[in-house]
């Protein structure tokens, strides 16, 4: 795939939630909030970096969260690609549940004053559809972002399932359950 423009439902790509920061070492809902690495995030970026340099990346897109940017900018250094960022690929606005403990979150679908999960979908289905760089192509997002993608594309993975920061998802359409997502 390597000089292919990038299309999404059919191209392959590589995903990788951004490093740690003290609020999710503390279980501490983030959402749209700003938050910094902090240094095991920095060392488990570095780290992401050195597992895709033999991947020979060709664009970065990431959400423009400075936890994301962050990561996004160390990959960037590491690999001297630029990255583009996307404000689709921001978490979703868990609005008053920002700042507080995950467990403090109602199980409901769409809380009242939370953005609501069609929008959200939206958001992060239409930012991926405009990407247009060339493949191989890594985004730099979220956890939220991580578990739309993956419910999109037909794999199960649970809201209460932990998706680990720093670590690298190659997703495949030819690997799922559907030829095109």
């Amino acid at each position: 795939m390597t000089g292919d423009v990038f299309q999404f439902g059919s191209t392959p790509f590589y995903f990788l939630r951004h490093g740690e920061t003290n609020d999710s070492e503390l279980g501490i809902v983030q959402g749209q909030n700003e938050s910094v690495l902090n240094d095991g995030g920095r060392l488990t970026a570095w780290k992401a970096a050195r597992i895709l340099s033999p991947i020979h990346l060709r664009s970065i897109y990431s959400s423009p969260l400075r936890r994301a940017w962050e990561t996004a900018c160390i990959i960037s250094r590491a690999t001297a690609i630029p990255v583009t960022p996307l404000t689709g690929l921001m978490e979703r606005n868990w609005g008053e549940y920002q700042g507080k403990s995950r467990d403090s979150r109602p199980g409901l679908r769409d809380p009242d004053g939370v953005e609501t999960t069609d929008l959200f979908w939206s958001r992060v289905l239409a930012a991926m559809q405009s990407i247009s760089g060339p493949s191989p192509v890594l985004v730099v997002a979220h956890s939220g972002v991580f578990r739309l993608l993956c419910n999109h594309a037909g794999l199960t993975v649970g809201q209460n399932t932990a998706v680990a920061n720093g670590l690298v998802y190659n997703f495949d359409p030819s690997r799922g359950r559907r030829q095109q997502w």
